[in-house]
């Protein structure tokens, strides 16, 4: 781990403010074993404040999960629920630690992309609805954060130096207002809050309509993801019709990095789709179950601070001038004034649209537009509201 000490700054901004963790919290700290590193130094700053603290290595460790996936072994995957119910059931708050060694750890597994939505369906899925659980923390009972810091994997990752990688993830979290953002995006929320129409546009790409009738967003602002900066809906269910073009690349967990996903919708049903690479796996996700083929989730990117696409969908979906679409679940248990729908499934996988015209890759960034009831709200990726 590196010795610079925004490192510490970062977790220090994750559990007072993030999490607002308190000497009463019992507090997981989830993490890829190759990543424990960052795991104890948040944990050694909570238990400093007098909290109780368990560390779990096991949920995201690639090498417990490729096991499971390769042995495709129901009773194992049953005792692998239990024991991620237990700790959420045991929790007050939970921090993540986002970062992954290995997203792809089910590789060369025969039939994976089908196992591993088979495993979303079976245990992630389950496992989420009890961490999750309805409550009075941003809708939910548990306190929780996902956080990334910089790894030279992700560095490599994204084609960057560890030292320029660093600059952005704390670019993207230490140098932000996260209370002036929140209210920035208040503004922009009232615009889209019950629209009856909006509108995708990217000339010659995408062409996609959703209703927020009945629904109001999230403000997202540090609570729950850091980076954040994102508003979200669950559009009505049965709405999306059109079609759509995702130019940054995206990458499920478990599976490979898929390109060029390409989405037709008629009354909120996907009917079509195809990508550039690995399309094996956006099918396997798509037809995990029946929700997998409805949109539940779109959200509108604010932190002007991340620049560009890294292939992590915390930070990509967050980049200032882009929507996402997640296929699957809605976020939120329904709560439909506050970001939540009411379609349900194992998947919810963010995919970015990046709405901003980029002149040196204009095939792919042409540049798009927003409308909000037939007006124009953005373009570009530019505010004009």
């Amino acid at each position: 781990m590196s010795k610079d000490n925004r490192a510490g700054k970062l977790a220090d901004l994750v559990l007072n403010y993030s999490v607002d963790i308190k000497e009463s919290d019992r507090l997981i700290i989830q993490f890829d074993p190759a990543y424990s590193e960052y795991g104890t130094m948040i944990g050694k700053k909570a238990m400093a404040r007098g909290v109780d603290i368990r560390y779990d290595p096991l949920t995201f460790d690639p090498v417990l999960l490729r096991g499971l996936i390769a042995r495709r072994d129901k009773v194992e995957w049953k005792h692998e629920l239990e024991r991620r119910k237990d700790l959420a059931r045991w929790c007050s708050a939970r921090i993540l630690i986002e970062n992954q060694s290995n997203p792809n750890y089910a590789q060369g597994i025969k039939n994976s992309a089908e196992i591993v939505s088979e495993f979303s369906k079976e245990v992630i899925g389950p496992y989420k609805k009890v961490l999750y659980r309805a409550g009075d923390n941003n809708g939910c009972e548990v306190k929780w954060n996902i956080v990334g810091f910089p790894t030279r994997k992700d560095a490599k990752v994204a084609n960057m130096s560890f030292s320029d990688y660093a600059d952005f993830v704390y670019n993207a979290t230490l140098n932000n207002d996260w209370i002036k953002m929140g209210q920035s995006m208040k503004k922009m929320k009232k615009v889209f809050d019950y629209a009856e129409d909006v509108r995708i546009v990217v000339p010659g790409l995408t062409d996609l309509h959703l209703s927020l009738k009945d629904r109001a967003s999230e403000i997202c602002d540090g609570k729950c993801n850091m980076p954040d900066g994102e508003f979200f809906y669950g559009p009505r269910e049965n709405s999306a019709n059109g079609h759509i073009y995702f130019n940054c690349p995206t990458q499920r967990e478990g599976m490979g990095i898929v390109e060029g996903i390409r989405l037709e919708l008629i009354d909120g049903l996907i009917t079509n789709f195809s990508a550039n690479k690995n399309q094996k796996d956006l099918e396997a996700t798509l037809n995990t179950d029946e929700g997998s083929r409805r949109i539940g989730e779109l959200g509108i990117g604010c932190n002007y601070g991340i620049q560009r696409s890294i292939l992590s969908t915390l930070f990509d979906e967050k980049i200032g001038g882009s929507i996402h679409l997640a296929v699957g679940d809605s976020l939120n248990n329904g709560q439909l004034n506050n970001g939540g729908g009411l379609n349900k499934s194992g998947v919810h996988w963010d995919i970015v649209c990046d709405l901003r015209r980029n002149p040196k890759n204009i095939r792919e960034f042409p540049g798009g537009m927003i409308y909000v009831n037939d007006k124009l709200v953005q373009k570009d990726g530019k505010w004009i509201i």
